[in-house]
């Protein structure tokens, strides 16, 4: 009797805790749906469904439940929205056709801006150093001795 008792207990425990994950996997789900939609309210907030706390977000959280209650997946919902709004219903862009270029283009100009600013620091480099191991032509050191012997002479004529 004492068994059956125990029993019992463990199988109310494992019945009421299914029924907690199941919840909390609901609550998951919604907010995965709503981290991939935007808010498609009145005053065109531009916000993520997530992020969102106008009236019309909060009737779209509720459609929305009802519709993970019901067994819909979150792909079968995105896909209603995307059919209903257009892909400008999605957070992000999709990955494929042409919208992969809005994926690609940042790390692409993060690329050539680099070889760029090494491109230039390269050529500033590079001229310093030319002009450093550049030998001075044979006519630059009497260019050089004419000044110093005008300095001097000037020098001598200042009085002190």
């Amino acid at each position: 009797m004492k068994t059956i008792k125990i029993v019992a207990v463990l199988i109310a425990m494992m019945w009421v805790s299914m029924g907690q994950v199941s919840i909390v996997r609901a609550g998951a789900l919604l907010q995965d749906l709503e981290n991939q939609l935007m808010c498609k309210c009145d005053d065109k907030c531009g916000k993520v469904l997530i992020n969102c706390t106008c009236s019309t977000s909060d009737k779209t959280r509720a459609k929305f439940s009802k519709m993970l209650e019901s067994g819909i997946t979150v792909e079968q919902i995105v896909k209603m929205q995307v059919d209903e709004y257009g892909e400008t219903v999605l957070s992000a862009p999709s990955k494929f056709g042409f919208n992969l270029t809005a994926w690609m283009t940042p790390f692409v100009a993060l690329v050539a801006g680099g070889f760029g600013v090494r491109k230039v620091l390269q050529s500033w480099v590079g001229k310093k150093g030319d002009s450093d191991s550049v030998e001075t032509p044979v006519a630059e050191p009497k260019v050089s001795e004419k000044y110093s012997k005008r300095l001097k002479d000037e020098l001598d004529g200042i009085e002190l």
